[in-house]
């Protein structure tokens, strides 16, 4: 038996299957080895960058810090009667209320957008932001 095995390694094309089976025994063998393999570990999510403030490089040229305060937009009312007629009790920057009609200026660079049902859009210099009317502490005071 070991003399025809022997035998078989004479000819070419019994030395190539021999050969070609051994690589497939071997290729078999790497792809077990590596679908066994523990997984590797996930990498981790990079922190994200920090906000950049810009009230801090206006300083530079002698402005004073801006605390935001007297652009500060404060909802206390909503009058709409239909969606193109309708306007919003606000009080800008701490000062007395006022009403303020639908496209209409609220402050300097600021316009009222929208009228919603609980809330105002303001746009500022190009930014839309939403302004939610406060909870009431007493809601049978307002009329429907």
């Amino acid at each position: 038996m070991l003399r025809s095995f022997l035998r078989s390694f004479q000819h070419p094309a019994g030395f190539a299957s021999l050969a070609a089976m051994a690589l497939f025994i071997a290729v078999l063998a790497w792809w077990a080895w590596i679908f066994h393999a523990p997984a590797p570990p996930a990498p981790s999510r990079p922190a994200p960058p920090a906000e950049i403030d810009a009230t801090a490089g206006a300083t530079l040229f002698g402005a004073q810090p801006d605390r935001g305060q007297h652009d500060a937009v404060q909802l206390l009312g909503i009058l709409a009667f239909d969606p193109r007629h309708a306007a919003a009790v606000v009080s800008v920057g701490g000062e007395p209320a006022q009403v303020v009609r639908l496209n209409g200026s609220v402050a300097d660079s600021t316009t009222l957008s929208e009228v919603r049902p609980h809330s105002i859009m303001i746009e500022r210099n190009g930014i839309q932001s939403e302004i939610m009317l406060p909870a009431a502490l007493n809601p049978s005071a307002f009329v429907h």
